[in-house]
């Protein structure tokens, strides 16, 4: 596996927009960068392994034998920010950043009044005595032609392999649009149905999503039995997926994000904090990658305020500092501009913003992610 340029540096951030810019560039689509390098080839398989963190995978190389025999010093790269499901599924599909596409974050602010969240696909008021917005229609979410949609009309075939049970979601109609949605009644269909969306006389592409590793580590914590019961499963079916290929074919691997455990030591409950809480008028993203909005009033010291509340365990950064440094990609589109925060609250280490009132469960979680930290954002690219 030969990369043309470090995985790690600006050509490649957010890394997930541009690993599928490689992959439809090996595919023969016209227009679309390869930064990653990537050879050409007429089928290629994507599995995605959520919060399969390239830290994690090393520390767990030997549940995981065909995955760890496929690691290269040379295979990693930062999927962008946020490092969360939403955004990163995203911007694989849209080959666009977070600030383009404008799923900036697991939830984020739809207008003054209501928090959105995309993977539900679902609006719930910032304040109880607020009506709550309809949520948007969701083939009209993002704005600009996905990258797949431009690949499809080129005649690039493409297929997404996923859980029945999400195969009509909002969700699922928002990103991944052009594709043949095949969904399996269960992992054990994915090698088959791979096999059939690569099986073309024409250039394919096929995604494949395992979802268990991330939900599993949320609950139970990265690295536990639980876990790696689940790190298992998704070897097995990696290898299976392989296995079945069809002649010609290529399989890689690779995460939307990492993930870690808290340390209960830097973590701040801003249910409990009537200081954090001041001049604030809503709170919304991840744990690790939180949106704060002012409605513009007061920013500055609600800024000053939690720079000196949270010391430097954390970035404090302004929605213009965060834009103007990249953060959320190279375009910043206005519908995506609206939904950022006013400040965008990340941690430097292990810690997190919770809400143990109001996000009882995600407070109570053993694993997270969303943050720069390389736990976060480090996930492996493997090839087969």
């Amino acid at each position: 596996m030969a990369f043309q340029a470090q995985v790690t540096d600006e050509l490649t951030w957010p890394g997930l927009a541009s690993l599928t810019q490689s992959i439809l560039s090996g595919l023969g689509a016209e227009g679309f960068r390869n930064p990653f390098g990537l050879a050409p080839s007429p089928a290629t398989c994507l599995l995605l392994i959520d919060g399969l963190g390239q830290h994690l995978l090393q520390e767990h190389a030997r549940h995981a034998p065909f995955l760890a025999s496929l690691m290269r010093p040379e295979g990693v790269f930062r999927v962008g920010f946020p490092a969360t499901t939403a955004s990163s599924l995203a911007a694989l599909a849209s080959g666009l950043g977070s600030g383009a596409h404008g799923i900036v974050g697991c939830s984020f602010a739809l207008d003054a009044g209501s928090e959105f969240s995309p993977l539900s696909w679902t609006c719930s008021p910032f304040a109880s005595e607020r009506q709550v917005t309809a949520p948007p229609p969701p083939e009209q979410f993002i704005v600009p032609q996905t990258a797949w949609e431009q690949a499809i009309e080129q005649g690039v075939r493409i297929s997404t392999v996923m859980s029945a049970r999400f195969a009509d979601s909002p969700y699922t109609r928002a990103i991944y649009k052009g594709a043949q949605i095949l969904g399996a009644p269960g992992y054990e269909a994915y090698p088959a149905l791979v096999r059939q969306a690569l099986t073309l006389d024409a250039a394919s592409f096929c995604f494949a999503y395992f979802g268990d590793l991330d939900f599993v580590g949320h609950l139970c914590g990265p690295g536990t039995e639980q876990w790696l019961v689940q790190l298992r499963n998704a070897d097995r079916l990696a290898e299976s997926i392989y296995r079945q290929l069809p002649a010609g074919a290529q399989l890689l691997v690779t995460a939307d994000h990492g993930m870690l455990a808290l340390d209960s030591a830097a973590v701040v409950d801003f249910d409990r904090e009537p200081g954090l809480q001041e001049d604030v008028l809503a709170l919304a993203g991840d744990i690790r990658a939180r949106h704060v909005y002012t409605g513009g009033l007061h920013q500055d010291r609600v800024q000053e305020r939690w720079r000196g509340r949270l010391g430097d365990g954390y970035q404090v950064l302004s929605k213009a500092d965060a834009i103007g440094s990249g953060l959320f990609g190279a375009v910043v589109l206005s519908q995506a501009e609206a939904r950022i925060g006013d400040l965008i609250v990340i941690p430097t280490g292990a810690g997190g913003i919770i809400r143990s009132e109001m996000e009882r469960d995600a407070s109570r979680w053993q694993g997270h992610h969303g943050a720069l930290t390389d736990a976060d954002q480090l996930v492996p690219l493997l090839m087969a």
